[in-house]
């Protein structure tokens, strides 16, 4: 696809955030240079936020998702904005230390999740077609 309009791609460890299903994501090597829609947004943490951290309170705090949800109480479109983002309030965070850990272990944690799944469904396809062989 080519446009002459500026266009914004993603860079790798770039952290985003999806509008339209609220959860966020850093962006890895499969998607370096993919086309931002509107319908995510990068955000940039600052020095005394770990991204891996933030996207672990973004996805999984529940202080987080209550403030996100009570945001949308009476919308009929679900779609999170930038002003959503911004008013999100924060407790006092760990130390960058400490964020690196969870936001590691929580990345460790996705990536095993992502690995049991895959094995049970090739498993599963393994299986599948042993019974068509007879």
């Amino acid at each position: 696809m080519r446009t002459t309009d500026k266009v914004i791609t993603f860079t790798e460890s770039d952290v985003v955030f999806n509008l339209i299903s609220g959860e966020a994501s850093v962006v890895g090597r499969n998607h370096l240079g993919f086309m931002q829609t509107q319908n995510f947004v990068k955000l940039q943490p600052n020095e005394m936020l770990n991204r891996y951290f933030l996207v672990f309170l973004l996805n999984e705090n529940q202080m987080v998702k209550r403030q996100l949800f009570e945001s949308l109480q009476g919308s009929k479109v679900i779609k999170y904005t930038l002003t959503q983002l911004k008013a999100l309030k924060i407790n006092e965070l760990p130390s960058i230390e400490e964020q690196r850990l969870i936001g590691r272990m929580y990345f460790n944690q996705l990536r095993l999740n992502w690995l049991l799944k895959r094995s049970s469904d090739l498993k599963y396809k393994l299986r599948i077609n042993q019974l068509r062989r007879g």
